[in-house]
């Protein structure tokens, strides 16, 4: 579950009910004039959340998972109109959900909320946002595709907005002003925490790189040099950040050519 940040108790007792009020009887069949674009999808939370009553579904590409450790209970999904968070308790390392994989969400019974100024989809329950893992299989099913390349949006630091939550970007001719590891560790416990590094551009723009503590390469040494680095855009209290997605195709030092699969 994420970090509670002041006031999530009320709002999640809120969720709580209203969710139990608004939800009607599950229903995951749903024909094809019921699906819906990630970017509409998200409009229909216009405050602080918003239960789904109906068989509306989203259909997008894995561009984000947890088989790295970047994504804990995290599943980031992307279409031609823009991206999403679906939070889910699923087990990483069976993978069900690979890079480049189609995944069509059925979301009635789940609640679209605000988290820091960005949309995300999960379920409400006590234990926090994500849909249990017992109800995978009715929310979250793979089309038997196999997996696609995803291609990057091409964007500047100086680019990004709010708009670019969970869009898949390439930022070109960036360096890490800091050297040393991806992740601190604590020193009490000597455990990987989750940290935030510095990149930065030719004319000195910089952005937030955000590794989780739980990432298989939190002691791997930060890329040396300038390059390209693709990842994830997230968003939280009006700034932008990235999180490194598919850590083996992440970073290509230039002038190396950039990667076109995932391994």
């Amino acid at each position: 579950m994420k970090p509670i940040v002041q006031g999530s108790s009320i709002l999640l007792a809120g969720l709580l009910l209203a969710a139990c009020d608004r939800a009607t009887p599950l229903a995951y069949e749903t024909p094809p004039e019921s699906l819906s674009s990630i970017a509409r999808l998200k409009t229909l939370c216009d405050g602080q959340y918003y239960a789904i009553a109906d068989g509306t579904t989203v259909r997008g590409t894995v561009t984000g998972n947890n088989r790295y450790g970047e994504f804990y209970g995290e599943l980031v999904i992307q279409d031609a109109t823009g991206g999403l968070t679906v939070s889910a308790d699923y087990p990483a390392a069976d993978n069900p959900y690979p890079l480049g994989e189609e995944v069509t969400v059925y979301c009635n019974g789940l609640t679209l909320y605000d988290y820091g100024g960005k949309i995300e989809l999960g379920k409400i329950t006590e234990a926090g946002t994500r849909i249990p893992r017992e109800e995978l299989g009715r929310h979250l099913r793979t089309e038997g595709k196999a997996p696609a390349r995803v291609v990057p949006r091409p964007l500047r630091i100086d680019e990004l907005t709010a708009a670019h939550a969970d869009v898949y970007v390439r930022l070109d001719d960036v360096r890490f002003v800091e050297t040393g590891s991806w992740c601190d560790r604590d020193p009490q416990t000597g455990r990987t925490v989750t940290t935030e590094r510095t990149i930065a551009d030719p004319e000195g723009r910089t952005l937030k790189v955000r590794t989780l503590g739980s990432a298989l390469y939190a002691n791997e040494p930060l890329p040396e040099g300038s390059g390209s680095l693709c990842g994830i855009i997230d968003y939280f209290g009006g700034a932008c950040s990235l999180r490194i997605t598919g850590f083996e195709t992440a970073f290509v030092a230039t002038p190396a050519t950039l990667p076109t699969t995932y391994p």
